[in-house]
């Protein structure tokens, strides 16, 4: 390089006209996402090319708003906001992904409320320069859900970016959304500033969440490609979110035995069919890596009544002590009053039902959780699957119990209902051939019932009973 070339670098340089300081560099949602993000998921497409269907996560929603009108009665509010939602996540899919929550904040409401008061999420999608079938989805939730007295759409501009941002005087303050490209990335905000701070990381201004250094790291030392990875800060999970929810984030954290842990990085990928599941965790400045799931694990058995041609993951995971840690964990974020509450009702169900959960059927569920997509979602909806639960021992007095349990849940339903001003959206019902059925609004699932040698859940009543169907002989084998 000649001196005067050489000159003209540092000069522009210093005064933050360096066209190569400028470029972007995103080859990946990730390098877009800020470094000090407290929770991230990563997502590839589930197949190599999906986006030829891009259509078809549409079509459930025409129909369904077609069906709607016929019978007089047009889908509105919570009905058609959960409706768009499954529509985007269909659309979203079909792309490599980042979800990101960057952070949260509340405040305390009343004696023992909380309201959110800040809550910076971001969402990067590698479309490859066409977000065209995004933006039309986005059009749509705003036409729907906004009126033109409350809401103002506004424009700018951020380096070579536009972008645009919607407030609705109805929502809270913190609660802007904004949408644009950033390159090859379409980027969708939610909360004050976060668009901005989304393009300070694309301007070399701030660190990604893929240049951190243990992150970067753990992923390195990967010889199979992942389709999906969560990478968690927990250290900083507790510090920012325990002073705002009284120590509730630690707390969950415990019911889970990851008090210690600092970070965490989940991988989850195919071997062929296969789902394979590993993790590293940094505790006390050490990575602990540890595998949960791979399709060498489970017995013959088992993986026939896997169908042929299923994606399935096989799960060395042990129910016994995976449910009392997610129910007690889920507990953990309400308050004390209804923490409370919600124990004394459910050991109320028991004995009033005559069950224990832990001794009839927990106590006779076998070492291994079976996952897969047969049939799959129409949608192509993450985590819409068919679950098995190997049963070792006492399969009458698993199902006896499982029907205690869930006709004491639909009369605490119920009652709950009629407790209440509002009508509930949940329902829970028995058909005559054993299979119960969620019903959350209009969308009826998930579904499960028990066979001689499975607990078994799937995402719909239709989905379960098809399963069944095929599997035949070998759920009892």
């Amino acid at each position: 390089m000649s001196t005067r070339r050489a000159l003209r670098s540092i000069v522009l340089a210093v005064v933050g006209l360096n066209p190569a300081a400028a470029r972007l560099m995103a080859d990946e949602p990730l390098d877009l996402i800020p470094a000090d993000s407290l929770l991230c998921w990563y997502g590839q497409p589930t197949e190599p090319d999906t986006r030829g269907n891009a259509d078809a996560a549409a079509t459930l929603a025409t129909w369904v708003n077609l069906g709607s009108r016929l019978v007089g009665r047009p889908l509105q509010g919570e009905v058609l906001i959960w409706l768009r939602l499954l529509e985007s996540m269909g659309q979203m899919t079909r792309y490599p992904h980042a979800i990101a929550l960057i952070d949260a904040r509340a405040r305390p409401v009343g004696k023992d409320g909380r309201r959110v008061d800040r809550l910076k999420l971001a969402l990067v999608i590698k479309t490859g320069g066409d977000s065209s079938p995004l933006r039309r989805m986005i059009q749509k939730i705003v036409n729907e859900q906004t009126d033109a007295g409350a809401a103002q759409l506004r424009r700018a501009k951020l380096g070579d970016w536009l972008f645009q941002t919607l407030v609705d005087r109805r929502l809270p303050r913190w609660a802007e959304i904004s949408w644009g490209d950033i390159g090859e990335h379409f980027v969708v905000t939610l909360g004050d500033g976060v668009w901005a701070d989304v393009a300070d990381v694309a301007l070399g201004k701030a660190p990604s969440i893929r240049r951190d250094e243990w992150y970067h790291g753990v992923r390195a030392g990967r010889s199979e490609q992942p389709s999906i990875e969560i990478l968690a800060n927990l250290q900083d999970v507790r510090r920012r979110l325990d002073p705002f929810v009284d120590g509730r984030a630690s707390e969950f954290l415990s019911a889970w035995k990851a008090s210690q842990i600092e970070r965490t990085h989940w991988a989850i990928g195919y071997e062929d069919r296969g789902l394979f599941c590993d993790a590293g965790f940094l505790r006390r400045g050490r990575t602990i890596r540890r595998r949960f799931a791979h399709p060498s694990l489970g017995d013959a058995k088992l993986r026939k009544a896997i169908p042929d041609g299923a994606r399935y993951a096989i799960f060395k995971v042990s129910p016994r002590e995976l449910v009392p840690r997610l129910v007690e964990s889920l507990i953990t974020t309400r308050n004390k009053k209804t923490r409370g509450n919600i124990r004394a009702q459910w050991k109320l169900i028991q004995e009033r039902h005559g069950f224990d959960a832990q001794r009839d059927v927990l106590d006779n569920l076998g070492d291994f959780i079976v996952l897969h997509n047969d049939p799959p979602h129409p949608l192509n909806i993450p985590l819409t699957f068919t679950m098995l639960v190997p049963i070792r021992s006492q399969p009458e007095r698993v199902r006896a119990a499982i029907d205690k349990m869930c006709q004491g849940w639909k009369a605490a339903l119920e009652q709950a209902a009629v407790n209440s001003d509002e009508p509930s959206i949940f329902g829970l019902r028995r058909d005559d051939d054993g299979v119960w059925t969620l019903q959350i609004a209009f969308i009826a699932g998930p579904a499960w019932t028990v066979t001689e040698r499975y607990l078994i859940t799937s995402w719909s009543p239709a989905a379960l009973r098809g399963y069944l169907q095929r599997a035949g002989r070998a759920l009892n084998e």
